[in-house]
This record gives structure tokens, C-alpha cells and sequence, in this order.
């Protein structure tokens, strides 16, 4: 979804975006090494939360930490910065931290800069995490609340698969494919 600060961009750093995007996927060592140059010249928070996921691909736990830590205290507005930051307090055990980065009231619209449109992959991200703080807050009814919401939005994203497994988890979930 293009977005109007897009816009402000050089043509080059828009027409990167998608190869940038498909290389954490395809060659997540090439996406690392492409991004931090992106970032060195053009400090996007998008450019963090894609080098955080390709460090994630690779299994560089500590590189996507600070990634996702650096990317938050640069950007705390940004959606996908607070999402990722969210569940890492989650990860660390700190629910406070959890919920500051999520919002007081749980609630997306603020950090949407004004928006009435999101895309799914916003939803998606801030809302898993949310109910990742259900889980660990020991409020599973409301976490139950945050899944029926993400099978109906997008059920076939990862996050939403994931959450029905901690939620619901079925014999099958225990044997690797």
C-alpha cells in the first residue's frame, strides 16, 4: 500500500522497495548486506523492520535484536517498530514493556498516523502481538477474542497460524514437515 511520504522519496529508493522486500525471502544474507547500506544512506523504519526479518531468516537472534531495538527507538511511532518491540519484551518477560509499546488501550488507530485504511500485514503484525500479551497476561479469553479476528481478516498468515497453535494446538502441530 502506497502511503503519501512514499512519495517525498527519490524514485530510486521507491523503485528499490520491492526487490529489497523479495530479497529477505529469496537471499536473506544478500538482504542484510543491501539493507544496511539503505540504511547508512536513507534510515527508513521499513529498512530496519526488512533487515530485522532477514536476520530473523538467517537465525541471527542477536543482529534482529538490535535491529528491532534500534528500529523502535528511532521510529517509536512506526506500526511494525512497535510490534516487533512489543514481542520482544514478551520474549524478555516484560509485560509492561509489552503493553507501553502496544498502547495503553490496545488499540491500532493511534499509530496509524491518521489513517482509515490499513493494510493487512499492519493488522496482522500489531494484533498477534496483542495477543501474545493476552497469552502472557493469562487473559486467554481475550487473546481467543484477537484470534477469531485475525482467521477472519487473514487467516493464512503465518502470525494467525501461529496463534491458533498456542491457542489450539492439535497432535499434528508436534510433528516437523
Amino acid at each position: 500500500m502506497a502511503q503519501p511520504w512514499q512519495a517525498r522519496l527519490s524514485k530510486e529508493t521507491r523503485e528499490a522497495f520491492p526487490r529489497l522486500h523479495a530479497l529477505v525471502r529469496e537471499d536473506p544474507r544478500a538482504a542484510v548486506a543491501e539493507l544496511r547500506a539503505w540504511i547508512a544512506r536513507e534510515p527508513l523504519p521499513m529498512f530496519f523492520n526488512w533487515l530485522g526479518a532477514a536476520y530473523s531468516v538467517l537465525g541471527d537472534t542477536d543482529g534482529m535484536r538490535d535491529t528491532v531495538l534500534e528500529n523502535y527507538r528511532r521510529n517509536p511511532q512506526y506500526l511494525f517498530a512497535r510490534a516487533n518491540y512489543a514481542e520482544l519484551c514478551l520474549c524478555d518477560g516484560d509485560i509492561a514493556g509489552a503493553r507501553e509499546a502496544l498502547g495503553a488501550a490496545l488499540d491500532i488507530r493511534p499509530f496509524l498516523g491518521g489513517r482509515r485504511r490499513v493494510h493487512v500485514s499492519e493488522v496482522a503484525a500489531y494484533f498477534y502481538a496483542v495477543a501474545l500479551y493476552h497469552i502472557q497476561a493469562g487473559d486467554l479469553a481475550a487473546a481467543e477474542k484477537v484470534y477469531e479476528m485475525l482467521d477472519e481478516v487473514c487467516p493464512d498468515d503465518v502470525s494467525t497460524e501461529n496463534l491458533r497453535r498456542r491457542l489450539h494446538p492439535r497432535l499434528r502441530d508436534l510433528f516437523s514437515r
